[in-house]
């Protein structure tokens, strides 16, 4: 698994998918640093590159991604949304032909993660034998505006078969 995945050009994903790797990516760095990179750094051009998932994507490689906490926010709705969108903190689309659609970005924090964990057969997905093990969100992401995935909810969580409700001040 090749991890972080900041900087690749598509000669080196296809490298990768030659060998079988997978990626496990922070695009939250593409969020927050992108734009200080493009000024300060490596150039708009470069910086806009950084975490070419859709390429991963359509190469065909398992692609997850990952928070790097305490680095940067253990938050898996905001990592879909900077996937989804490529929006930087000062508030720039970057690489616009690199964003996911909802449904990789979905795929990248459940089935893909838990792909790359060694852990699909009993998580990552709703299947027969497989455990619940869910977050129950107040919107889904696969159908709310896409700039709007960061700021849905998580209203409760399954584990192992017990509910644990969000309480809410």
């Amino acid at each position: 698994t090749l991890e972080h995945m900041g900087y690749a050009t598509p000669e080196q994903i296809e490298r990768a998918k030659g060998l079988g790797a997978s990626v496990s990516a922070n695009i939250y760095y593409l969020h927050e640093l992108s734009g200080r990179y493009a000024e300060l750094s490596v150039g708009y051009e470069r910086a806009s590159t950084m975490g070419r998932l859709k390429t991963c994507f359509d190469a065909g490689i398992t692609t997850a991604l990952h928070s790097d906490f305490t680095m940067a926010p253990a938050q898996p709705l905001l990592n879909m949304w900077v996937a989804v969108n490529r929006i930087n903190a000062q508030g720039e689309q970057m690489g616009p032909a690199e964003c996911l659609t909802p449904n990789q970005a979905l795929a990248a924090v459940t089935l893909n993660a838990a792909k790359i964990l060694g852990i699909e057969t009993f998580t990552g997905s709703l299947r027969a034998g497989k455990r619940a093990d869910l977050t129950v969100l107040s919107d889904s992401p696969l159908t709310v505006d896409p700039m709007r995935i960061k700021d849905i909810r998580v209203v409760a969580t399954v584990f192992e078969g017990s509910v644990a409700p969000i309480e809410t001040a």
